[in-house]
């Protein structure tokens, strides 16, 4: 059985780095084109790079797509795979890492949500973790301001928040209770 073709895709060559013994294994070669790959890996580094770089893709595509990101947040790491990227891992879990490799070459989804928010709630973070605000997010997707307030405002009670800012630093993986004013 040949190797797995994986290309990586990075904001800065330094973070392949962070795979490194990942595409040293005797099952795995590294190619320098997507178009050449099996599967192909984004390095969400820093965080939310890769939302820029997977809105683009086409499904075909992104089904053949790992995410690597050093986000632990379940909701975070949710509306990663709310693009229907076959899966995401920590860098701090290369098994799943290697294991998210071989279901993206096989075009499976291997990824689990974790965090309760709805597609629409994980679509609208996204664009608020991309820095759209309110009318920008209802733009792009086409619906309107009320429309992404209801999706802002139920994943605030889901995750028991009380504004944007503290959702974004959680999704973030920072402590939101320095937002709190006393």
């Amino acid at each position: 059985m040949p190797p797995l073709a994986v290309n990586v895709q990075a904001s800065h060559p330094s973070f392949r780095t962070l795979v490194a013994d990942v595409l040293k294994r005797p099952d795995v070669t590294a190619v320098p084109t997507a178009q050449q790959a099996d599967v192909n890996v984004l390095l969400d580094f820093p965080l939310s790079w890769a939302m820029y770089e997977l809105e683009p893709i086409g499904s075909v595509a992104r089904a053949q797509t790992l995410v690597v990101t050093q986000g632990a947040n379940p909701a975070y790491l949710d509306a990663l795979a709310s693009y229907h990227v076959s899966g995401v891992a920590t860098t701090m879990d290369p098994t799943a890492i290697v294991g998210g490799l071989y279901s993206a070459a096989a075009a499976q989804r291997s990824y689990n949500y974790r965090s309760g928010l709805t597609y629409m709630e994980l679509k609208v973070a996204r664009f608020l973790l991309m820095g759209f605000d309110t009318q920008g997010a209802a733009h792009q997707l086409g619906v309107s301001t009320k429309t992404i307030n209801a999706h802002i405002s139920n994943a605030l009670c889901k995750l028991g928040f009380d504004n944007r800012s503290q959702l974004v630093v959680h999704l973030l993986g920072a402590d939101p209770a320095f937002l709190h004013v006393a």
